[in-house]
């Protein structure tokens, strides 16, 4: 054994990359939650080589070993060698994982990490397949906002964002799935939370990182059409509509646009279809506070057309399951994720 170091690329034999990036730019963009990479190794020590080009806002890691999480750092402005796993024992195989827990910034679209080499000091082995491919599309529930923060936490910072204890995360653990992500807090199926129609996963969903914009975005190949070819999901789950129903009530506008939404909706799950045309398709219903009435009779109009499309409800979550911002912790993740992952099971 002895020290060796890739240039992490998407042809670098034994690293398996996650989450959507532009695979023509290098050193390699993570911009979405839960994007970054996974490799296996014998040895004893690995480390990262990352950039953050932007000083603010803080992007922050989490690196696992076979699935258990080891630590979480920020990574800090300019160019830095991150130590990941240090004085294991040098025989044993581990697989690791790297990944980004902050969402996308669109009021910062500078501000993303740039994922340059992998050196480690041993042997890097042949990377386990999983068994599925799983994409989420969503907003701040799916980005896991405010999940590691304390209850009634009212900081919108980004350490408290997580893609590890995050309810997609649960699902594709227990069914051995890979997993990428497309969420963006407070954007919705048709318009934000705001009722800003210009911010809305639909549109966004046919780019490689389409919530964010400007020179800064276009330089890295966030504005490139996303080739669906190079990744395509068994199962997409859609959790949108909160969102909507927000902007809806900033507005005062829910009998003007309850039609709009329904059809936002089976116009997204056309989209995914049509990118996706044998994947299984997922909506995860918004909670009874944000009328799931209209998800629901979306999925219905939408399996009037076509098949494999399917409704699922989780428990609304309580006060003993709160974070920041009345968003849902992670035991609450936990909970909700397990469940997901026994309905598509059944799927």
């Amino acid at each position: 054994m002895g020290f060796q170091t890739f240039e992490i690329t998407p042809s670098t034999p034994g690293i398996r990359l996650m989450g959507r990036m532009d695979y023509e730019q290098l050193p390699l963009a993570l911009d979405w939650t839960g994007s970054g990479m996974e490799f296996r190794f014998r040895g004893t020590d690995c480390w990262a080589k990352m950039e953050a080009p932007a000083a603010s806002p803080v992007m922050w890691m989490i690196v696992l070993a076979d699935g258990a999480p080891v630590t979480r750092f920020p990574v800090e402005p300019g160019i830095r060698m991150y130590p990941l796993l240090l004085g294991l024992e040098a025989e044993q195989e581990r697989t690791v994982t790297l990944m980004k827990e902050t969402q996308c910034m669109p009021g910062s679209p500078e501000a993303t990490v740039l994922l340059h080499s992998l050196r480690i000091d041993g042997e890097l082995l042949e990377l386990p397949e999983r068994n599925k491919r799983i994409e989420f599309i969503g907003d701040s529930l799916t980005s896991g906002e405010g999940a590691l923060a304390a209850r009634d936490n009212m900081e919108w910072v980004t350490p408290w964002f997580t893609s590890r204890g995050n309810y997609s995360w649960y699902a594709c653990d227990a069914l051995n799935a890979e997993r990428s992500i497309l969420s963006q807090s407070g954007w919705g199926c048709c318009w934000d939370y705001q009722h800003t129609e210009a911010n809305n996963m639909s549109d966004a969903y046919e780019y490689t990182v389409g919530v964010l914009n400007g020179p800064e975005a276009e330089a890295r190949g966030c504005r490139k059409p996303w080739d669906f070819s190079d990744w395509q999901p068994d199962i997409v789950c859609i959790r949108l509509l909160t969102n909507d129903n927000n902007g809806m009530i900033e507005r005062r506008s829910f009998e003007e646009d309850r039609e709009k939404v329904i059809l936002g909706a089976v116009d997204l799950i056309r989209k995914v279809r049509g990118h996706n045309p044998q994947a299984k398709i997922v909506w995860i219903l918004p909670g009874s506070d944000c009328r799931p009435e209209l998800a629901a009779e979306a999925v219905r109009r939408a399996q009037g057309e076509m098949k494999d499309v399917f409704a699922f409800t989780i428990p609304d979550y309580g006060p003993e399951d709160m974070g920041a911002r009345w968003h849902p912790n992670a035991e609450y993740n936990k909970r909700v994720g397990l469940m997901l992952a026994e309905f598509m099971r059944s799927l």
